[in-house]
Formats: C-alpha cells, sequence, structure tokens
C-alpha cells in the first residue's frame, strides 16, 4: 500500500513572507500526479490555509479542482491551527465529523484502519484534544482489535526536542500518552504536520513521522528556548510504503526533478 502524507500548505490567494505558497501546492501535487497516482491514500495533515478565511478555501479547493485527482486519491483533509474549522465545513459541507462537530473520522482498507483526528482550537496555535475528542477517539480504538490502526493528526503529540521549547505542540500530552499507552499494540505509526520540519522517532514504542512544509519550511530548534529558524530549506511531502512485514517512510523533495538515474 501506497499512502501520500503532505503538510502545511498554508494557502492564500497573497504571497506570504515572500513565498508562493499556492505555487508550491501546485508544484507538490503535479510531483503527486505524475510520480505517483498509483497511491492508495493521499492525506493533507492541515494548515490547509494560512488565515482560515473564506477565500483562502476557496483557493484551497480551487487548486485541488484545477489537478482533478481521481476520486480515490482526493485527499483526506485534517484541521490545524491556521484552519478555521467553522468555515471548512461551510466550503466542505459533505465532509465528514464526529457527532461533535470535530473534523475526525476513519477509513478502513482490508486491515488496517486510517484515522484522522482533529487538534484545532481557535485562537491558538496551540494543539487541543479535549475530552469529547479523546472519548471519541478511545472508542475507536476499543473497535479496532483486529485491525492495523494509522493515527493522523495535525500537532505533534510529544516534544520533539525539549518540553521547554514545545509551546505550540499538543497540550493535552498526559491524556494522549495515556491512550497511546492503552492502545500501543493497536497502534503501529503516527503521521502528524505542523513543526514545518522532517522527523521521525519511536514514542511508546510507536514509530512515528512527519513532512516538512511545502509552504515554507523550518529547521529543528535544539534551543531549549522556543523559537522558529528559516533556513531556505527544500519543502516536501512523504511516500509511505506498508506492507504485511514493513512501513518505511520516503521524503520527496519536489522541487528537484532534473534527476539522473543510472540503471542497467
Amino acid at each position: 500500500m501506497k499512502i501520500i502524507h503532505l503538510s502545511d500548505p498554508h494557502i492564500e490567494p497573497e504571497i506570504l513572507f515572500d513565498i508562493d505558497s499556492s505555487e508550491r501546492f501546485k508544484l507538490a501535487l503535479n510531483h503527486i500526479k505524475s510520480n505517483h497516482k498509483d497511491a492508495d491514500l493521499f492525506i493533507i495533515t492541515g494548515d490547509l490555509t494560512h488565515f482560515g478565511k473564506e477565500r483562502s478555501y476557496e483557493k484551497f479547493d480551487l487548486i485541488l479542482n484545477e489537478f482533478n485527482f481521481p476520486r480515490y486519491l482526493y485527499p483526506k483533509l485534517l484541521m490545524g491551527n491556521h484552519d478555521n474549522r467553522n468555515i471548512f465545513k461551510k466550503k466542505f459541507t459533505n465532509y465528514p465529523t464526529d457527532k461533535n462537530g470535530f473534523i475526525q473520522y476513519f477509513e478502513d482498507r482490508t486491515n488496517n484502519r486510517f484515522v484522522f483526528l482533529d487538534t484545532n482550537q481557535a485562537d491558538t496555535d496551540q494543539g487541543h484534544f479535549c475530552n469529547q475528542r479523546q472519548k471519541w477517539l478511545i472508542d475507536i480504538l476499543k473497535e479496532s482489535d483486529d485491525k492495523s490502526v494509522y493515527l493522523f493528526m495535525h500537532h505533534n503529540p510529544l516534544p520533539l526536542t525539549y518540553l521547554s521549547n514545545d509551546q505550540i505542540g499538543l497540550q493535552q500530552r498526559k491524556e494522549f500518552k495515556s491512550i497511546l499507552n492503552n492502545f500501543k499494540k493497536t497502534i503501529k505509526h503516527i503521521f502528524f504536520g505542523h513543526q514545518h520540519i522532517t522527523v521521525s522517532g519511536n514514542y511508546l514504542g510507536i514509530p512515528f513521522s512527519s513532512p516538512r512544509s511545502t509552504w515554507s519550511p523550518l529547521v529543528p530548534n535544539f534551543s531549549k528556548k522556543y523559537r522558529l529558524g528559516i533556513a531556505n530549506t527544500d519543502p516536501n511531502y512523504n511516500v509511505i510504503l506498508i506492507k504485511e512485514d514493513s512501513l518505511v517512510v520516503h521524503s520527496e523533495d519536489f522541487l528537484k526533478t532534473n534527476i539522473n538515474w543510472f540503471e542497467n
């Protein structure tokens, strides 16, 4: 099984901080369509827009429609801190939600269950996963004993360097950690975005991975103080290959299109 994981396109009609987020998003989508039409799933883990306005989502939708992906490859969309859930639901009227109105849903493919979480809270960049959302996830996991579960979310559920500089990560860390501990035999991988860096590792015995932003990649912060660093790093998206005995995450630097293949 092949999965495309893209994050943080930050689409706006205007150019943001000297980078055209729409143009970069188009380049990423063109790269996906040219190289990975055989993918089974395509997920965008939040920050679909930068300001969360109606015209931001109109621009986002216009770009997606321009590429006319086949129905099976139309992306699963998640909420990020720059998104506006209410405006999103007005634009994407048929999008699935849980009973409390959060953009949370899942999809089964054979014995694999892909669960899409909503960590957005209005007026903050921090991630939030309230009791209602926690209960929804717990109920889904209780029903998933016979499946391999893959979680997708926007915010990082753990500090990626130090707790002291993780000011905008998920705030309900302890509660989320408890859920992971209770279901770590079922959960096979956690995918997230938000930090705009390529990172991977293992948390409580569960592997995790994250791509950079397609708009403005950042660099890791190894200081104990909160800060964001930009260094003209190339944007990317991830390609995940799932087999019975393995899961491999590749990074696609989609701006690099001149490739010299050496083959027999």
